[in-house]
């Protein structure tokens, strides 16, 4: 019950998203390039292939920063559960993404292997700063991660649940669907960060914003 209200599902949330910036107003001047990682795919029942709609917020923020800032965008998703394609090429797909200002990173299954993948990337391009444009409950997992890689990072906000925004106070204590859904995903996050300190892909000050 208390992990379905509002006030305790933002509580758990807002950590994971400090220090970012918002798509709206982005303070980011400087870069090497945007970087997105991807969220999954999925199949209808005629066999064709599909992005989440995490993804296509990701996507879409990603592509607009990188006209934004004239910056190449970088999609990076796999196959990790040996899908028959990537989940880079059908989120480019599905966005109508081209060109030679587009990278996609189609070997990483997970957050370190997309941050393994986007620093040999980035090597080539020269320097060592890149925006992400990730969910907000993905930023400090993720960030975390490419700063382990040596990278500086700026996060960008794609978006923020709507139930955590609502300004009535009695709103805040009433329960549903929607703040259990991000209280878990929060949840998921900290564990997630807690087994790659223990496998040693981060160090505790690469979760520093």
């Amino acid at each position: 019950m208390a992990l379905s209200m509002p006030i305790v599902a933002g509580s758990l949330a807002l950590p994971l998203w400090a220090g970012a910036e918002t798509l709206t107003e982005p303070k980011v001047s400087k870069g090497v390039v945007v970087v997105v990682p991807t969220a999954g795919i999925y199949e209808d029942s005629s066999g064709r292939w599909w992005p989440t709609s995490s993804g296509i917020q990701r996507g879409a923020t990603g592509q607009r920063l990188s006209q934004l800032l004239s910056l190449p965008l970088i999609l990076s998703g796999g196959r990790p559960n040996g899908e028959p394609m990537a989940e880079a090429e059908v989120l480019a797909n599905h966005l109508g993404l081209m060109g030679s200002e587009l990278i996609l990173e189609t070997q990483a299954k997970n957050s370190f292997e997309t941050a393994v993948q986007v620093g040999r990337l980035i090597n080539t391009l020269g320097g060592s700063h890149v925006i992400l444009a990730t969910s907000p409950i993905h930023i400090a997992r993720m960030a975390a991660c490419l700063r382990g890689q040596g990278m500086s990072v700026s996060p960008v906000i794609v978006s923020i649940d709507a139930e955590n925004s609502k300004n009535w106070v009695v709103e805040k204590f009433l329960p549903n669907a929607s703040s259990f859904g991000l209280s878990r995903n929060a949840l998921h996050e900290y564990f997630a960060i807690l087994f790659y300190l223990l496998e040693g892909h981060i160090r505790l000050f690469d979760l520093v914003p």
